[in-house]
């Protein structure tokens, strides 16, 4: 198989949704690839919310999972209701939309792809405070290998990108902890800091033909944070 159709997205429809830095890159990439993308950036992610976004589509090759909502608190300060918001996006919310996009990629029978934006702070500490955000996208990576074993038979794959060392969405409004801890020590970055061009590549990989045998699988683009 020649190169460039190894990495085509020629004919795909793609839902990106996020409204990061790295899903735009991502949906960018894509639109490059040759594939058709629809970039939802701030989604209703209810139950109904994303049942309407389904419905909405033609047709689904990829599902690009990038909503997040991030911060770290003091363990004092966080509250049971802000950790319920971090779950209801980072948890819920990709459970839903993968749900989502398996009944419809189910439904034309070709296969598909799910591919969750992660943070290698599912695996590894990087911030103080970040108890929320770190559980969440652990369920995020344990929905993604989930999804990977149930769907396989049917050519539906499931992966993670676990993201890190690059700078990208601050912290919201009113989070009380700014940004401390290893993840943002620059000793711990052999490759310096990334951009979200860094992360997309990967997206595409697990898009196209070229990873057709990449499944379960939760794969860090950190700049070699991990081995510092």
């Amino acid at each position: 198989m020649a190169i460039e159709s190894l990495f085509a997205l020629d004919g795909k429809s793609c839902l990106v949704v996020g409204a990061g830095k790295v899903p735009h890159a991502i949906a960018d990439l894509f639109r490059e690839a040759g594939a058709s993308v629809t970039h939802a950036a701030e989604p209703d992610l209810s139950e109904r919310g994303v049942d309407e976004l389904m419905a909405g589509l033609p047709t689904l090759d990829v599902l690009v999972n990038g909503a997040a909502v991030i911060g770290a608190w003091p363990l004092d300060l966080l509250e049971m209701a802000e950790w319920d918001r971090v779950h209801a996006t980072n948890v819920r919310g990709a459970f839903l939309l993968m749900r989502g996009a398996v009944r419809v990629m189910q439904a034309h029978g070709r296969g598909g792809r799910l591919i969750n934006i992660s943070t290698i702070g599912s695996v590894h500490p990087v911030l103080h405070g970040n108890f929320a955000y770190g559980s969440s996208r652990a369920g995020t990576n344990a929905l993604t290998r989930q999804f990977a074993l149930e769907f396989a038979a049917q050519g539906i794959l499931s992966n993670a990108i676990l993201v890190g060392a690059i700078p990208s969405d601050p912290f919201p409004d009113g989070c009380p902890m700014p940004p401390k801890g290893p993840g943002v020590r620059p000793e711990r970055f052999p490759l310096g800091h990334g951009k979200p061009e860094d992360v997309a590549p990967l997206a595409l990989l697990l898009a196209s033909d070229a990873g057709r045998y990449i499944n379960g699988q939760a794969i860090a683009v950190d700049g070699g944070f991990q081995v510092a």
